[in-house]
């Protein structure tokens, strides 16, 4: 695969974001259906994403400031 073709695949952290926003949507809908149980684990793999992302800012910040 060219690099070129690689590059054009990459997410960037706004994609995600988005997605994220998007599945939080989701959760809320389950919610008001009365599927708490569903909603919750949407929610809590959410969480983990989020924080997974921050992870990955702070260490792209800490290489561009080195």
């Amino acid at each position: 695969m060219s690099k070129k073709h690689q590059e054009s695949k990459a997410v960037t952290a706004a994609d995600i974001e988005r997605s994220i926003q998007a599945l939080n949507t989701m959760a809320e809908r389950l919610w008001g259906d009365g599927r708490e149980a569903e909603a919750k684990a949407l929610l809590d793999a959410l969480d983990a994403l989020n924080r997974a992302l921050d992870r990955i800012r702070i260490g792209e910040s800490r290489r561009v400031l080195h």
